[in-house]
């Protein structure tokens, strides 16, 4: 018996789809309007979640350029984005931090300049989110701020984020 005859039509529609799938995030990368695509998608919420798929995803590096147009935007989806979106922008941050050590230096770059933004906000969620994404990748110096920042709030919950992170800057 054919192997052709075995599989089901589900699965030859999903082999299908996958390959139409490829051209696709192939013609979209090598597009002059990749930058401009991605940006748009990540500033429109029903779009992000794709966008974010397709960074976590792509098997080509971003060039610093492109890291350094993005990056701010992961970031605040990361922090303060709806909680798909969160986890999928995590990733896309600790995948370019853990695999490519010379983008490590431009989202450290990004986070140290978006700090203080977060700092200003006094917000339990937000603090204890940047917190986490700190944490996860292994910058002792921005926690550390962050925690003297939470030290010193007078708000519980955020002065719980001291007592709950502290053990990650000893």
């Amino acid at each position: 018996m054919n192997i052709l005859n075995i599989l089901s039509d589900e699965w030859s529609s999903l082999r299908e789809a996958e390959e139409s799938l490829l051209v696709s995030r192939y013609n979209i990368r090598r597009g002059d309007d990749f930058m401009v695509i991605i940006l748009l998608a990540l500033g429109t919420l029903s779009e992000q979640t794709t966008a974010l798929r397709f960074l976590k995803n792509d098997e080509m590096e971003l060039e610093d350029v492109e890291l350094i147009r993005i990056i701010p935007d992961i970031i605040d989806i990361t922090v303060d984005g709806n909680k798909e979106n969160r986890e999928i922008a995590r990733s896309v941050l600790i995948r370019y931090s853990s695999h490519f050590l010379g983008k490590r230096q431009l989202i450290k770059d990004a986070l140290d300049r978006l700090l203080n933004r977060y700092l200003i906000r006094k917000d339990e969620k937000v603090y204890r989110r940047l917190a986490e994404l700190l944490v996860d990748m292994h910058y002792p110096e921005f926690l550390k701020k962050l925690m003297q920042a939470c030290k010193k709030e007078h708000q519980e919950n955020i002065s719980k984020i001291y007592s709950d992170f502290l053990k990650f800057i000893a």
